[in-house]
């Protein structure tokens, strides 16, 4: 099968083991059903996501609504039903001290204030999560991907700013 999905990752600076849990609550709302697998890479994955510290420092989670959605995801990959839902995937991975580099000169960029002007950023984190959320198509331009991201930005405790990317 050829790989799909779309990702859309995102980097936050504090252990988000808390808002990867509540985001499982939150796709287990809005699926009553669904299957929810857990990877950890090791072998051992943990079965408790109501608690963040049964999650590990890394994982891979994955979403499906029903049996009918996980045999389309089995055939199809990451593409949608024909309702407009798809399958959902969400890596996480803790780091210490760790170092970005950040180029801000596309749409989205530093614009005006203290740091106007700047092209390329280093970012450091004494801690931080990188997670990327895959999806069937791009949020900005599909209404399901696009409240699956809003859902993982709310559990991370933040929202995107008035034209912001995304």
């Amino acid at each position: 099968m050829e790989i799909t999905g779309v990702d859309t990752p995102i980097v936050v600076p504090f252990d988000g083991r808390p808002a990867v849990a509540a985001f499982v609550n939150g796709m287990r709302r809005l699926w009553p059903s669904a299957l929810v697998g857990f990877d950890d890479g090791e072998g051992s994955p943990t079965t408790d996501f109501d608690h963040p510290s049964g999650f590990p420092a890394r994982g891979e989670l994955t979403f499906a609504r029903d049996a009918a959605m996980d045999e389309h995801w089995a055939d199809h990959g990451y593409a949608a039903m024909s309702d407009g839902a798809g399958p959902v995937a969400l890596f996480y991975t803790i780091h210490r001290d760790l170092v970005v580099d950040v180029d801000v000169t596309g749409q989205g960029g530093l614009g005006d204030g203290q740091l106007s002007g700047w092209t390329e950023v280093e970012l450091a984190l004494p801690e931080a999560t990188a997670l990327t959320l895959v999806t069937h198509a791009p949020p900005a331009e599909d209404v399901f991907c696009a409240a699956i991201l809003a859902l993982l930005r709310e559990t991370l405790g933040y929202r995107r700013a008035v034209g912001g990317k995304g």
